[in-house]
């Protein structure tokens, strides 16, 4: 038997295995008895494309991974009536492959329906396909051996879409690095679009005024700010406006600790908050290394002269929104979506504001140095032994590229619920290229110069297109325009312009997840972290004191963690 036909005969038998539950042809000794050379090549042929049509309905159980979004959205609606097991994207998989979901269960996302997964795990009676949330509950599945190898049916059913947005993350942090066990793939992967680099956000309208260049470096940054500070940028005459917001976190959880000041320490060199690797090779925390003093220095200086706000440590979130939102700061650190901020918001509706992102501070090479951020959010998994593990695959394919380039009637019910229920797609899966942001927005703006049709964009980028006209017309009729039309512009438009055009540096970190030991001693670990950064920027005591805390640290279970992150990096 030669390799082509002995991987056909390997495939036919794979699928056969499952026909018992479709057919009343056939006995339990020969599930293929009843079935034609014809029947056996179509279901065959089914099972090996990736979106091939199964001849008869395939009924599979599911974990339903409900959003906080809940169905009321639907309510006034033609989908009112839409169900987790009947809606418009279930309907859809039913007419494309001939397939239907009955849920084991059903729980809103988040520790609601982790707990649910757990219980399945506990009783080694899991779902046929479902998703789950975090990268444990995936170990404690492949150590289980409750789940299937699934190696094959990526790399042969996989579509390109879904092969080009994981190889989108680079080699270091494809998502697949994270599902392959001994060689073997395990699960498939929901990514997690990469956020981008952090800003720095500025009044243009307050640059203009003063006569002041756009800054770069850390000196240029800190010239700007000192200028905001002192050359009444709001004319009023009163000394009433300050230099740069910090959150009271000051860095952490990149990019969406908006008013963080992460990027003035990456700018120097240093990696707080994250586990990056040494030049050893191992895994190390970057808050406790060396190069963490010269940035708390140059902030310690900051905040003697007033560069950042001398209130920052008590400051809450609401009084930072609302310092901006009244005129009283033009500077702040964030990410690219930083418009949607109501401290943004405000001022352009009220204030005439003109907000500017700018690639600042920089690293030595004259880009910002940025930290990658996890590039998977949960994964969808296969029961070990189930007749049709490339299914799951299936729909996921459906999900990230089929159903977005469908012209057709068919899919007109989907393209309707993308804005109304996502959240209804089954598997809770959708994979895309990790610059899915920049590709969007590069797509509209060849609409806006005239490269290309409106037609060519999707449902989403069409609404960011939308948003775009509306707000130029109404700038160019001397009109202030939706504040959501605003925002969407600012943030897809010259927003994400900038990050396509200023690419940042990324680092990726070597290690997202958690261990043992960092459930009952992390916590207290980053209160003593915290506390040491806030007391040396502050200069309630000197930069001394950083030594001390690193070897406290360590001492009270930072060694211990770190040879913990070390072990699991190893297997």
């Amino acid at each position: 038997m030669n390799r082509k036909w002995l991987k056909a005969f390997t495939l036919l038998a794979a699928v056969t295995m499952g026909v018992m539950s479709v057919t009343s042809c056939g006995n339990a000794n020969d599930p293929t008895a009843g079935m034609t050379e014809e029947e056996k090549a179509a279901w065959a042929a089914a099972a090996s494309d990736p979106y091939g049509k199964y001849p008869e309905l395939v009924t599979y159980t599911t974990g339903y991974n409900l959003t906080n979004q809940g169905s009321d959205v639907l309510a006034g609606t033609p989908y009112e009536n839409d169900t987790p097991e009947n809606n418009a994207y279930t309907r859809y998989l039913k007419e494309l492959l001939n397939v239907q979901n009955e849920n084991a269960f059903e729980a809103v996302s988040g520790p609601d329906y982790n707990q649910k997964v757990s219980m399945a795990i506990a009783s080694g009676d899991i779902p046929d396909i479902m998703h789950v949330a975090d990268y444990e509950t995936l170990v404690d599945l492949v150590e289980s051996d409750l789940i299937a190898d699934l190696t094959d049916v990526y790399n042969n059913l996989a579509c390109d879409t879904v092969k080009a947005a994981y190889e989108s993350y680079g080699e270091e942090n494809n998502p697949l690095n994270t599902v392959t066990f001994d060689g073997k793939i395990m699960a498939i992967p929901k990514t997690q679009l990469s956020d981008g680099q952090d800003f720095l956000w500025l009044r243009k309208d307050w640059l203009d005024k003063l006569g002041l260049e756009e800054p770069s470096t850390l000196e240029e940054m800190e010239a700007v700010l000192k200028a905001f500070i002192e050359q009444d940028p709001d004319g009023n005459g009163q000394n009433d406006t300050m230099g740069l917001v910090v959150h009271s976190d000051v860095y952490g959880d990149y990019p969406n600790n908006t008013f963080a000041i992460d990027n003035v320490f990456t700018a120097l060199g240093a990696y707080p908050n994250i586990w990056i690797t040494a030049e050893d090779g191992s895994a190390v925390y970057g808050s406790v290394q060396e190069e963490m003093k010269q940035p708390l220095e140059l902030l310690s200086r900051w905040y003697q002269d007033g560069i950042i706000d001398k209130e920052f440590a008590t400051r809450t979130n609401d009084d930072i929104v609302g310092l901006i939102s009244t005129g009283k700061c033009g500077a702040f650190i964030g990410p690219w979506w930083a418009p949607f901020n109501q401290a943004q918001t405000s001022t352009y509706g009220s204030d005439d504001a003109e907000w500017v992102n700018v690639s600042a501070p920089v690293g030595e090479d004259g880009k910002i140095n940025a930290i990658s951020t996890k590039s998977y959010a949960g994964f969808v998994v296969v029961r070990k032994d189930f007749a049709y593990p490339e299914l799951a695959m299936k729909i996921v394919n459906v999900n990230s590229e089929y159903s977005k380039q469908d012209k057709t009637e068919t899919a007109a019910e989907v393209k309707e619920n993308q804005t109304l229920a996502y959240f209804n797609w089954p598997l809770y899966c959708e994979v895309q290229p990790g610059n899915n942001a920049e590709i969007m927005t590069q797509h509209v703006l060849d609409v806006m110069d005239g490269k290309a049709d409106a037609s060519t964009l999707t449902t989403e980028e069409a609404g960011y297109y939308e948003s775009a006209v509306r707000f130029l017309e109404a700038e160019e009729a001397g009109q202030k325009a939706d504040a959501a039309d605003y925002s969407q512009y600012t943030a897809r438009i010259p927003a994400m312009t900038r990050m396509i055009n200023e690419p940042a540096n990324f680092l990726v970190p070597a290690f997202f997840e958690t261990t043992d030991s960092m459930g009952s001693r992390w916590a207290s670990l980053e209160k003593m972290e915290m506390e040491t950064v806030l007391k040396i920027i502050t200069g309630e005591q000197d930069i001394s004191t950083f030594d001390t805390f690193v070897e406290e640290w360590k001492k009270a279970g930072g060694d211990t963690i770190t040879e913990e992150v070390n072990e699991v990096i190893a297997k």
